[in-house]
């Protein structure tokens, strides 16, 4: 069989295509093929075999010669569709000009498109967009089907829309209202979620009239599973927070409660500092979380200029990931924050805002430069000018990523 062999432009694509034909020319022409197109291809040689991979891989998408020994690919759809692991996937099966009646008998199996021989590899990477083009929303679509089973109809995805709904109103009321106020301070927070549902958290806990506990966290991954692991988390911090005097003791507590009582791939970071008001003393524990920035306000009067820069500070100690090691420890370290300073709390949302050049990540060292020069605005106007820079960086209001900001600012005396 001669074939010219057309390499179209890549794609981003990562979807999977499992090709099943007996010739191994064959096979290694499309397999290089739809891998130039940006596809990840599997091959199988044989009916059976490809039978296996489908159900193992669940491929986006099944390329299937008809004619094959042992078992031809009209029975290998039919097996497929069949299964309930694997009757979802979309085949295009290839096939030859005279055999209209293998064509019929595909489509009466099931499949989706065929393509007759000899081929073009154009054509073939055409006819993979245009089934999947009709497929993806399928696909995305079986998991709320499965999920939702019987219920799954008009009413009840529009009952599980305004269940969502609740749910981020749920969370929403779950922070603080607004930022706490005390004699001295300037605080203020911003709290954006990729999705109705949050993993990304803070909190002020008034631990008395002196004292109070501020938290930021950031559990692993989006959505509804996040968001219910970060309820379990923020209930914890405050009921530890009024038990335990070291921040370091109360993130070994939640992670404690994590590893026991979650899976292994769920975890958060997260830093949990107690602030003593009249001192500005901060003592904290970081469990495995973007460090906080303290700027620390210098003046320079040895010119008679009182000229004022800052020096920074990233407060890392503390410990690792909580809810992956049950034999994690942490330590405490304390810092103050006098008058003039600031201090920034964030999630990884903030730094890894990626801008419109790929891979142009928004980053840390970017971050420090930016807020160096925003220390004499309100906590307020800080938090609302990095809104509107990620904006910038990003060229939209569409997130990848949950984002979260506390500022603590000392009023200068």
């Amino acid at each position: 069989m001669s074939e010219t062999i057309y390499v179209s432009d890549s794609t981003t694509s990562t979807e999977t295509i499992l090709v099943i034909d007996d010739d191994p020319d064959i096979l290694a022409l499309l397999e290089m093929s739809l891998t130039s197109d940006g596809f990840n291809v599997i091959t199988a040689n044989e009916g059976p075999l490809g039978l296996q991979n489908a159900k193992a891989e669940q491929p986006d998408l099944i390329l299937l010669d008809v004619m094959m020994p042992q078992m031809d690919g009209l029975e290998v759809i039919k097996r497929l569709k069949e299964d309930t692991d694997t009757r979802a996937i979309p085949v295009l099966w290839l096939t030859a000009k005279s055999q209209t009646e293998d064509k019929l008998k595909g489509l009466e199996f099931g499949g989706d498109d065929y393509i007759t021989k000899p081929f073009d590899l154009r054509e073939v990477t055409a006819r993979i967009n245009a089934v999947l083009g009709r497929t993806r929303p399928v696909k995305y679509i079986n998991p709320l089907i499965n999920a939702m089973g019987d219920s799954f109809s008009e009413e009840g995805v529009a009952e599980l829309g305004s269940h969502l709904q609740a749910a981020a109103e749920i969370q929403l009321k779950l922070l603080p209202e607004k930022p706490p106020t005390y004699e001295g301070y300037d605080f203020a927070t911003y709290f954006r979620s990729s999705t109705s549902v949050s993993g990304d958290f803070y909190d002020f806990i008034p631990l008395n009239d002196k004292r109070l506990g501020i938290v930021l966290g950031d559990v692993k991954g989006h959505g509804i599973p996040a968001a219910l692991l970060m309820v379990m988390i923020q209930t914890a911090s405050r009921l530890l927070s009024n038990e335990e005097d070291s921040p370091a003791t109360v993130l070994k507590r939640i992670n404690t409660l994590l590893f026991h009582n979650t899976d292994i791939e769920q975890f958060t970071t997260m830093v949990y500092g107690i602030l003593e008001l009249e001192t500005g003393k901060f003592t904290y524990s970081n469990g495995g979380h973007c460090p906080p920035i303290h700027f620390i306000q210098k003046t320079d009067n040895s010119d008679k200029t009182l000229q004022t820069n800052s020096e920074v500070h990233l407060l890392e100690t503390g410990g690792m990931l909580i809810g992956v090691f049950d034999i994690a420890t942490f330590s405490y370290e304390t810092c103050t924050i006098s008058p003039g300073d600031v201090l920034i709390l964030y999630t990884d949302g903030v730094t890894e805002t990626e801008g419109q050049k790929p891979n142009d990540f928004f980053g840390e060292e970017r971050l420090i430069d930016y807020l160096s020069n925003k220390l004499k605005l309100s906590a307020d106007s800080i938090c609302n000018d990095l809104q509107k820079t990620l904006f910038e960086h990003s060229g939209t209001t569409q997130l990848k990523d949950d984002r979260a900001v506390v500022v603590i600012k000392r009023n200068e005396v």
